[in-house]
């Protein structure tokens, strides 16, 4: 009977610690790619337009197929961080980025 017992809990012991591991570290990676996909995205179609003003059609046409395929990765990967349990993924990364710029823009007027 004891041995059933200890054994019993034994079993419990190594369930708990087992599910209490969590992901965090691949959580944050995974936003830190999240962030620069967004940021590429953001510059593709930045310079699709200015190549677009400047009616260079090939290389914006070229640009805008950039711009989809960053899309398709972003949905992606915020579709697996929410797997995760991340919330607003896509939200966090837009603020991560436009906190980076801001940053950047600090020290450059330093």
């Amino acid at each position: 009977m004891k041995k059933n017992f200890i054994l019993l809990l034994a079993g419990i012991v190594f369930s708990i610690g087992a599910m209490a591991q969590t992901k965090d570290k691949e959580n944050k990676t995974g936003e830190t790619k999240l962030t620069n996909t967004v940021v590429d995205k953001k510059e593709d179609k930045h310079e699709a337009g200015k190549d677009l003003a400047h009616l260079k059609v090939k290389s914006a046409i070229k640009k805008r197929k950039e711009v989809r395929s960053h899309k398709k990765s972003i949905n992606r990967q915020e579709d697996h961080l929410e797997a995760r349990g991340v919330k607003h993924p896509l939200r966090k990364a837009k603020h991560m980025a436009k906190a980076e710029k801001e940053e950047k823009k600090a020290e450059e007027v330093k």
